[in-house]
């Protein structure tokens, strides 16, 4: 009988030849190069405006306070705060009893004055011929002349404290000077006003047409004075986002100087806003358009990886393997860029999913959950 150890022994020879033997049989291959999942777009070839964007705030082409210009009490306010009147429209009224009194007043005087004017006129026609043949002493005849004159002089001042009072008596009622939508009224009915210069009635805006002022660096001042020379501007407005209905204006005033202190210049366009949208005050997004670039490469921001070496996209080819490309790239218009170079139209590229990647790494399209 052989021993308890040659017996295990013998097993474990057994054991590592049966192994042996099955390693030898077995067919297996190389391990697959790993995939990896990533979203997919194309390279679009369009037609992209090129613009600059900055922030605006929405002013009235013309703001009027309007103030009394007599002093008295208010009788009659005839319209409602808010609303929009026309050119004309009465406003105000202002007691009116105390310059129609002074008016005839000076109608009075302007009379008294005339007929004293009458008078002196006469006696120098009168006594003219008498005193040229010598009847009527030269002296007196000087005076007759010099009564009239101050007779005229009266006369004159008369009829211009008449016509004073006559412009007085107008400002009594006041009239829209324009087109607009008053404010809140500042100063109730019953009131006594045009006694503080400072404090007007209420305020009147234009508010159709109407500007949105914004501010850019002086870096953007040749190419606005460029393609100004070449026609006008189209000036873009949104409350946030471009991609819904804009407003539609243009480039209107550029400013004489640029600001020392800021580096800024700044800018006004116009906009018709027939639908009274925009509103005096309002802050608001704007964009200078430029000029259209025809044909222009645009992938979206996301694709492009920023390395050492500069920005590079993961092209995907027929057998889905990537290839990396440096990029050139141009002005970036919102979530997208244009590409100067490194792509071409039509081309496949990796959106998202780009970080194990390299050229010739095996991908597929990441199904969405």
């Amino acid at each position: 009988m052989k021993p308890l150890s040659s017996l295990r022994l013998c097993g474990d020879f057994f054991l590592i030849a049966l192994l042996l033997f099955s390693g030898c049989s077995s067919e297996q291959g190389p391990l697959p190069p790993p995939s990896y999942p990533v979203k997919l777009t194309t390279v679009q070839q369009k037609e992209v405006p090129i613009f600059i964007e900055a922030l605006g705030h929405v002013e009235s082409m013309i703001s009027i306070h309007i103030k009394s210009r007599v002093e008295g009490e208010l009788t009659g306010v005839y319209f409602q705060q808010g609303q929009e009147v026309k050119q004309g429209d009465l406003l105000f009224t202002i007691d009116s009893k105390p310059y129609e009194a002074a008016l005839k007043k000076s109608q009075g005087v302007l009379e008294q004055t005339l007929a004293n004017l009458s008078i002196a006129e006469e006696k120098v026609k009168r006594y003219e011929t008498l005193a040229r043949e010598e009847y009527y002493s030269q002296i007196d005849f000087e005076t007759l002349q010099a009564n009239f004159a101050s007779a005229l002089a009266q006369a004159n001042q008369a009829q211009a404290q008449v016509d004073a009072a006559a412009i007085d008596l107008d400002y009594c009622w006041i009239y829209a000077p324009i087109d607009g939508v008053v404010g809140i009224l500042q100063v109730d009915f019953g009131n006594l006003v045009g006694n503080d210069e400072n404090q007007p009635l209420v305020t009147l805006n234009q508010i159709s047409p109407i500007f949105v002022t914004f501010s850019v660096p002086e870096i953007n001042l040749p190419d606005i004075q460029k393609y100004r020379r070449q026609g006008s501007l189209k000036t873009l407005a949104a409350y946030d986002n471009f991609n819904d209905e804009p407003f539609v204006g243009k480039l209107e005033i550029l400013d004489n100087q640029v600001d020392p202190g800021t580096g800024m210049i700044k800018l006004r366009a116009l906009f018709p806003n027939t639908t009274r949208d925009l509103w005096p005050g309002q802050f608001i997004r704007t964009r200078l358009v430029l000029h259209t670039q025809s044909n222009a490469l645009v992938i979206p921001y996301t694709a492009v990886q920023l390395t050492i070496n500069g920005p590079v996209a993961f092209v995907v080819k027929e057998d889905m393997t990537v290839e990396e490309r440096p990029l050139q790239l141009g002005a970036r218009q919102d979530d997208q860029v244009i590409v100067q170079s490194g792509l071409n139209a039509g081309e496949t590229i990796v959106l998202e999913g780009q970080l194990n990647l390299s050229t010739g790494t095996r991908v597929f399209v990441a199904r969405n959950r």
